[in-house]
């Protein structure tokens, strides 16, 4: 690729657009499938293809909607669900366009943001709100766009969890491009094209204006330990959010941190009002409850 940038710089741009959006895709394993065969399946129809999706619970609770992340599975939330079902929540999680059992091989995201809305429209079409929405990684850039379009009048739900959260496309582009030894030139006319397939300009990704002007309470969970979306994205997402809350934990990188039952617990605790999180530190700032693996007190 970095020979071809300065020798073929056309073929260059259009693997350097088809690699961008084609996202990897794993075997799903064995206490994925064990979990999905306890819940009801339906699909949701979108202009790209049909969405995977799986309801569990009671259809009359709240409903908590799972957004993964690039190159995951609705299914990899599978310790968040009996816990949210023990307190009384219905969940329904699914696999983004172009991951799992959906349609297509590549993805966004923008059909990320669009896949979601058409779940939850899917829902609203079946008289269910959407209460909480719980996500992962680039999931969280997909809830971040859907409430901010939603606006106050017709909010998207009423509050959102969001784990290790990237803050900015323009910027994983460039570690994309440094990994894939393109130049900017390259990278520019990749965004540009990217851009001009999908509609949106990927400064709407961008902070501080991506989310400083949503309302919903939101609570930003994100480790130190995190080498694919370091915790200063996480940090900067929630000081750009008004009504952001933000706790940090420790040794459990980008994907074990979906495993853990404190995480987990922390979700809940947030969903359910029970807890009180702080606002994230400052530039400088060390905040009280950001270091230690605790829950902030009760109110």
């Amino acid at each position: 690729m970095a020979v071809a940038s300065k020798i073929a710089p056309r073929f260059a741009v259009k693997q350097a657009v088809e690699k961008f959006l084609t996202p990897p895709r794993f075997a799903r394993p064995l206490t994925e499938t064990r979990l999905l065969a306890n819940a009801a399946p339906f699909l949701v129809g979108t202009p790209n293809g049909n969405i995977a999706a799986w309801r569990f619970g009671n259809v009359n609770d709240p409903i908590v909607l799972l957004s993964h992340g690039w190159g995951g599975r609705g299914a990899q939330f599978r310790n968040f669900v009996q816990p949210l079902l023990d307190d009384c929540y219905q969940v329904v999680l699914f696999d983004h366009l172009g991951h799992g059992e959906s349609d297509g091989r590549d993805s966004s995201l923008v059909m990320f943001w669009r896949g979601l809305e058409a779940v939850q429209a899917h829902l609203a079409g079946e008289g269910h709100a959407v209460f909480g929405l719980v996500s992962h990684s680039l999931g969280g850039a997909a809830v971040g766009c859907a409430l901010r379009s939603h606006g106050r009048r017709t909010p998207f739900a009423h509050k959102a969890v969001m784990i290790a959260p990237p803050s900015s496309l323009i910027g994983y582009s460039n570690v994309f491009a440094h990994y894939m030894g393109i130049t900017e030139r390259i990278r520019h006319a990749m965004q540009w094209r990217i851009e001009q397939r999908y509609g949106v300009a990927w400064r709407t990704f961008e902070l501080p204006d991506a989310v400083n002007t949503i309302t919903t309470p939101a609570l930003i969970i994100h480790d130190h330990d995190d080498r694919m979306v370091p915790i200063e994205s996480g940090m900067a997402v929630a000081r750009a959010w008004t009504n952001a809350r933000f706790h940090a934990t420790r040794k459990l990188g980008h994907q074990r941190i979906l495993r853990n039952r404190e995480v987990v617990q922390h979700t809940i605790d947030f969903l359910s009002d029970r807890v009180k999180f702080q606002r994230p530190p400052a530039l400088g700032e060390r905040a009280a409850y950001c270091e230690v693996p605790q829950p902030a007190p009760l109110y």
